[in-house]
């Protein structure tokens, strides 16, 4: 039947054994529950007021045994329609697999490694370019304009500082509550406008490497008006980055959208992992823990102190009107609904990937020959697998009771952790975590300066 209150916000009359209707209001899905079985209601039909199904999230303390759904506008007039008709609707329970989708989530993992990988080699191709002797080729190259710069070598990176890395917690917290208050579309639309920004960024970077190895011998400046001087080859790499971008833009609603969302968020990510760098170890741990303590602060502390949800989770599920943030590695659930998807949100790679970018330019400080070293870069990756590996066992035990799992409390412990027990068995403990002083380097004039991931002052604070 039809609650007798239609949004089941108030002492329902009795409906012993039946699935009652309601309409979706604004009470929560938990007092609407709560409600229809004390009423002696077997089970809850919510009809929504959106155009889509949206998320069913349970707030505050009620416990509810009932079984809930949730169905769109018109199905719920049929429903009613039926009702009035004297219908019955049978509800049959299926036992699904679980919260993990095994496929989605290994491709997760997949993507967010290979991000951390590609940024790590590209990185320290860029770094050791900059800082190794040149060759008299490799000069006039430069002084050409043409060359290896044009990828990218040779680009000095933003080193992050103590004090930045400590005020981070800050200024995330009054981003995230600055979103949550306003929640308005038009902040979104800046959220997208800054990921569309970084997009063109990121895969113009990408372009212009696959362009300068391609056609190298068109590597040169141009004059252009308003940019001034730049790489010819920059030309198409913008445009291409461009046209990318504004495809997804135009198509976000499409079943395939979320392909152009990781390659772009992907090209993203490796594009700052490329230019920022940690400066030591101590620096990243003040930088990881600091991440890890604000994630555990606003999805399990939080809603205990003030509020009922989450004020993470509801900016994630992007307010009331369900909003879509960009910030995700997306990837569908094999036999869910259209639109249903695993996540990882950006900030599960890019933190704990610039300890692993900084750790491989650590292990490559004096290395001078052509063949990169990997004694640091594989058993960080293990470790960020691991922690990943660990998230998704939370989501499946459904840990604290969240529909997420704030994946840094797993991954810094075994990427951080990891790094200073095999930093300590290897005798690098104390360098790496105080970085090396500009007398343990070279000299500047004609033998190369040392890598920035070691400390070197070559970098631009942020």
């Amino acid at each position: 039947p039809v609650a007798s209150d239609r949004w089941g916000g108030e002492p329902i009359s009795q409906a012993t054994g039946k699935a009652v209707l309601v309409w979706r209001g604004e009470c929560t899905f938990g007092e609407k529950a709560a409600a229809v079985e004390a009423a002696g209601g077997a089970a809850m039909i919510v009809v929504t007021d959106e155009a889509e199904l949206t998320p069913m999230s349970c707030v505050g303390n009620a416990t509810v045994t009932i079984p809930v759904m949730q169905v769109l506008a018109q199905d719920g007039d049929q429903l009613k329609s039926g009702a009035a008709n004297g219908a019955s609707v049978t509800f049959k329970e299926l036992k699904l697999k679980g919260s993990v989708d095994l496929v989605a989530s290994f491709a997760l993992l997949a993507m967010a490694s290979l991000t951390i990988v590609f940024g790590a080699m590209w990185s320290l191709s860029d770094q050791g370019f900059l800082f190794k002797p040149k060759s008299d080729d490799d000069m006039s190259q430069s002084s050409g304009g043409g060359g290896r710069e044009a990828s990218g070598g040779g680009i000095e990176g933003l080193e992050i500082t103590e004090m930045s890395a400590a005020y981070f917690v800050v200024f995330a917290s009054i981003v995230l509550l600055v979103i949550f208050f306003t929640m308005q579309h038009w902040v979104f639309l800046i959220i997208k406008g800054v990921f569309c920004f970084a997009a063109v960024q990121g895969l113009h970077a990408l372009f212009i490497a696959v362009f300068e190895s391609g056609f190298k011998a068109l590597s040169k400046d141009i004059d252009l008006p308003v940019f001034g001087t730049v790489n010819q080859l920059s030309v198409p790499s913008v445009a291409c980055a461009v046209v990318v971008v504004l495809v997804w833009l135009l198509n976000q609603e499409a079943t395939w959208a979320w392909v152009l969302q990781d390659v772009m968020g992907m090209s993203f990510l490796v594009n700052v992992l490329r230019l920022v760098h940690l400066p030591n170890l101590k620096v990243g741990t003040l930088l990881l823990i600091g991440a890890m303590c604000y994630d555990i602060f606003w999805v399990y502390i939080q809603p205990h102190l003030f509020g009922k949800e989450s004020v993470m989770v509801k900016v994630a599920k992007g307010g009331e009107q369900h909003e879509s943030l960009p910030m995700l590695f997306l990837f569908p659930r094999l036999g869910g609904n259209v639109g249903d998807y695993s996540m990882l949100g950006y900030g599960d790679v890019i933190l704990p990937g610039l300890l692993i970018v900084h750790n491989h330019l650590f292990d490559n400080r004096y290395n001078e020959s052509s063949r990169a070293r990997l004694a640091y870069l594989l058993p960080s990756i293990v470790a960020y697998v691991a922690g990943l590996l660990l998230t998704f066992l939370a989501l499946h035990l459904q840990i604290g009771g969240q529909g997420g799992q704030p994946a840094l409390c797993y991954l810094v412990p075994t990427v951080l952790g990891g790094t200073v027990a095999y930093a300590h068995c290897r005798g690098d403990l104390k360098e790496m975590w105080a970085g090396s002083t500009q007398d343990d380097g070279l000299e500047a004039d004609g033998e190369g300066e040392r890598l920035i991931g070691t400390g070197s002052t070559n970098s631009s604070a942020v």
